[in-house]
């Protein structure tokens, strides 16, 4: 009586355990949607430059991040940063910084005690239960995060990074809360020789002040 060639049932098993572990490290491991940009290093540019981006929790993603965002009409990529379409710098200071590009806008604020408040916002589009919304996010309070500036190209200009909790979305239009998302995003970041120059308006992002365009 011969063999069969058919795998034993143990190793059916563990071959099919193998396979849904490695699935899982594909999908959690290899497989990370909103990896964190590359940070620009203080002083390292040749003129103003930035970037940002906000990091979704996998909770905040479709299916958990299992699947790419784009299936579901999502962008992979929430962010802008010098180089994009419409990149724009307006208020430069210790206590505020505003950043823009096409379909975003950032007002970062610090207080006096150089901790970020919670005037802090951010503006962009962004697909939402099968609608593009203007939507506008703020960190909790007290804010959990912080900015970090220099002066490494001189006492004119300004250098940093930051990453911050955004606790809080809402619809920009309409002021109502989306319920999205179920956990705080960050807000991460990075600019360089930004040139200081504090007209003293409201956020730029609401009230159109003029800005001034980044050279590409």
């Amino acid at each position: 009586m011969t063999k069969s060639s058919r795998p034993s049932r143990p190793l059916l098993l563990l071959g099919t355990v193998a396979a849904f572990v490695l699935a899982l490290s594909f999908l959690f491991g290899v497989y990370r949607p909103d990896r964190p940009v590359a940070t620009i290093a203080p002083g390292s540019s040749s003129g103003p430059s930035f970037v940002v981006q906000i990091i979704r929790p996998r909770l905040g993603l479709p299916l958990g991040g299992l699947l790419p965002p784009q299936l579901f009409r999502q962008d992979a990529h929430l962010g802008f940063a010098s180089t994009s379409a419409g990149a724009a710098v307006g208020s430069v200071g210790p206590g505020r910084i505003e950043l823009a590009a096409g379909g975003w806008n950032l007002v970062l604020v610090n207080d006096a005690s150089g901790r970020v408040t919670a005037e802090t916002e951010v503006v962009f589009e962004f697909m939402f239960e099968d609608r593009l919304r203007r939507v506008r996010c703020r960190p909790g309070d007290p804010v959990v995060g912080e900015l970090t500036m220099t002066s490494p190209a001189g006492p004119g200009e300004l250098s940093g990074n930051f990453d911050i909790e955004l606790a809080h979305c809402e619809d920009a239009g309409t002021g109502e809360s989306l319920g999205w998302p179920p956990g705080p995003l960050v807000l991460h970041g990075s600019f360089d020789r930004l040139a200081l120059g504090s007209p003293g308006e409201p956020p730029f992002a609401e009230l159109g002040v003029p800005v001034c365009p980044v050279p590409p």
